[in-house]
């Protein structure tokens, strides 16, 4: 009886903790004709640091009972919002890794919803030594949740990246991006 009692903890342990995993970044082909169109046409290069998390952004999190989200493989949620900007900025021809000026991002909120209506809530501050106030842009992408844990996990990990194309759109589309990126025009 007690081997029984043992091997249904046991399962009952495995299932009981499980991570949902992101894919890699998808550039945005609108958000890379949008970086062209105010930056390309005047070669204006940019650079980012490292991108940090405000004092409230917590990016150790969770989904439901499921255990760990992991929104981006091998990264953290800050990291790759960093990543998928420095992708579409390379993929505009208008990112230099060691020439330009360099933009600076804070993301300041991180929270997701998976019941009823599904949504990500990110908010983002850029600044440049151009313009060291900077800007905030937030977004608050939507999407259909689902009933089981499971599922409505995976939801939110499919939605991630995107909501992080919508906030970088929000981003570049700001009329203050010109002048964060060093173009004085």
């Amino acid at each position: 009886m007690i081997r029984y009692v043992c091997a249904a903890a046991a399962v009952l342990s495995l299932c009981a903790c499980e991570t949902t995993s992101s894919r890699p970044y998808t550039p945005s082909t609108s958000n890379i004709m949008a970086f062209q169109s105010v930056l390309k046409d005047d070669g204006t290069k940019v650079q980012l640091s490292t991108f940090s998390a405000g004092a409230e952004v917590n990016e150790s999190m969770t989904c439901r009972a499921l255990g760990a989200l992991e929104v981006a493989p091998g990264k953290t949620p800050v990291q790759f919002v960093e990543s998928a900007m420095r992708d579409e900025l390379f993929a505009a021809g208008v990112y230099d890794q060691s020439n330009g000026n360099v933009i600076r991002g804070e993301v300041t909120q991180l929270e997701f919803n998976s019941f009823g209506t599904g949504s990500w809530n990110i908010a983002l501050k850029l600044s440049s030594d151009s313009l060291p106030e900077g800007y905030s842009v937030t977004t608050k992408y939507k999407f259909k949740t689902s009933y089981s844990a499971l599922k409505a996990c995976q939801n939110v990990i499919d939605a991630f990246t995107p909501a992080v194309q919508e906030l970088i759109g929000s981003a570049v589309a700001n009329p203050e991006f010109k002048m964060l990126a060093g173009d004085a025009e």
